[in-house]
């Protein structure tokens, strides 16, 4: 059990402090340029709050950190010529599917986090949006309608959309299984484009609007074809395909 504990920690103690930066720097941007344009919006004209976070730009404040995630996670284990991290995995005596399946658990929490913390950037504007909006303009369902209306919010939280859900979900196990194979790959010669794909395809598609069971569905089928892959990789392929 130690050992799996300090398979754990190396990840943890390689990433958690560039993570925390981020979600910081995305928490800063996302509620200045919100907070400045709820400042100006009222003068000029007024903004729904589900325009409001688009013209903010939240969506792409999200997807750009997003992305910064991924390339902190997919790094993880990558061997460079300064770094030699294959020689701290050996001294821990685990196999390295074992590592990799270990450490595409913690980044499955990570991009649990991720979510976690827009999500709640998100619900703590809109208590600020209701708090500075003139009442007149607001009722109980201000919230719920801006998520039900706008492509991203829909999207961070499905709601009853169940498609959506299974598709994130999907998405979720394809990144943290991608982002774990991607060094093993590398620290055996190997190039992998999965999770770089994965990643801009996700943060391409990501915002759709309601009712697209179709596109849902064939992004459910992608994820888990990409998910069974890398797993296939890190649990069958030989080690010995090492340069």
């Amino acid at each position: 059990m130690k050992r799996y504990f300090s398979v754990l920690m190396l990840a943890a103690g390689s990433t958690i402090y560039k993570i925390s930066g981020l979600l910081l720097l995305m928490a800063a941007l996302e509620t200045a340029s919100f907070y400045r344009l709820l400042q100006i919006g009222p003068v000029d004209q007024f903004y729904a709050l589900e325009s409001l976070i688009d013209r903010s730009g939240i969506p792409l404040i999200c997807g750009f950190a997003f992305l910064g995630l991924c390339l902190i996670l997919s790094l993880t284990g990558y061997e460079s010529g300064r770094s030699k991290i294959s020689y701290t995995l050996q001294r821990l005596s685990l196999r390295e599917e074992t590592i990799a399946l270990l450490w595409s658990g913690y980044y499955l929490v990570c991009f649990l986090i991720f979510w976690a913390v827009q999500l709640l950037i998100v619900l703590c504007l809109s208590r600020l949006y209701i708090a500075v909006v003139d009442p007149a303009y607001l009722n109980e369902q201000t919230v719920f309608l801006a998520f039900f209306r706008n492509d991203f919010l829909r999207s961070l939280l499905p709601l009853e959309e169940t498609s959506r859900l299974l598709r994130n979900g999907a998405l979720l196990l394809s990144l943290s299984l991608g982002a774990a194979c991607f060094p093993l790959k590398q620290r055996r010669g190997k190039r992998d484009i999965a999770m770089s794909f994965l990643a801009v395809f996700t943060f391409w598609s990501f915002p759709q609007e309601m009712g697209r069971f179709g596109s849902d569905a064939w992004i459910f089928l992608l994820a888990l074809a990409l998910a069974g892959n890398s797993a296939y990789y890190i649990l069958w392929e030989k080690s010995d395909e090492k340069a």
